[in-house]
């Protein structure tokens, strides 16, 4: 394994964990040899990626990783705002922007529509990435391989329509793999529905994007939005998109 790699395994880890870790922790967590993580460690610590407080146990994220973090950030939304504009704006629904963090996914960007779905979707709101479109959607972007090794053991239920089963997310991410196009009938949240469909955006990043409404539109909207998705990603197979879009809607909506 590079040097590259070990120190990519421990910032994710650090991104990803909600408290401090001790290098005991961080082996456990990254499959590192505690010697690696611990030299890992001395040269982050040097340039402050990474820092200790002291009296309090453990590593987190440093100042050092502010700069490329908000560079980054800002490039990736310029970029990708006025395709957000113009999508809110065709299917009047709300128009999101997400990337992975770790093994979740975040949203990074919305441009809302005049009917705001408060509370549901926020800028900086993470979902897991099992249980929504957009997580989906950049599972399928990832070789089968990759996209497995980010999931849980356990796969978490938020509503009675999360796909709690291995085996039947992967045919799903299969299939989207396939066509280009994800959907979420409530999985994550009741009375919230969404199409996404993930590529490398203007920046190289891979990204995805979504369109999100609430179920009582949902029926009526979400060939529109579909529509609207394919503008922005011309590799999404329709046909087969809108086949697999109608037979999520009648297992979904009824």
């Amino acid at each position: 394994m590079t040097t590259l790699s070990r120190v990519s395994l421990v910032l994710d880890a650090l991104a990803e964990s909600r408290g401090r870790l001790s290098l005991s922790e961080l082996a456990a967590r990254t499959g590192l040899p505690r010697s690696s993580v611990h030299r890992t460690i001395q040269d982050l610590e040097e340039e402050l990626y990474v820092v200790r407080t002291p009296g309090r146990p453990g590593y987190a994220l440093g100042p050092g990783v502010l700069k490329f973090g908000m560079a980054g950030h800002l490039h990736l939304l310029s970029a990708n705002r006025g395709q957000l504009v113009s999508l809110a704006r065709a299917t009047n629904e709300n128009a999101e922007l997400a990337i992975f963090s770790g093994r979740e996914v975040v949203i990074v960007d919305q441009v809302a529509s005049p009917e705001r779905l408060k509370g549901v979707t926020k800028v900086g709101r993470s979902f897991s990435l099992h249980a929504s479109c957009i997580g989906k959607a950049l599972l399928a972007a990832l070789p089968a391989a990759r996209a497995d090794d980010l999931l849980p053991q356990e796969l978490e239920r938020f509503t009675d329509t999360t796909i709690t089963d291995k085996v039947e997310l992967q045919a799903e991410v299969e299939l989207i793999r396939r066509i280009g196009l994800a959907v979420d009938i409530e999985e994550h949240d009741r009375g919230i529905c969404a199409l996404a469909t993930a590529m490398t955006g203007p920046t190289g990043a891979l990204q995805a994007i979504a369109v999100v409404m609430p179920t009582s539109r949902f029926g009526a909207k979400s060939a529109a939005a579909l529509d609207g998705l394919k503008e922005l990603n011309p590799a999404i197979d329709l046909p087969n998109a809108l086949k697999y879009l109608d037979l999520k809607k009648r297992a979904g909506l009824g």
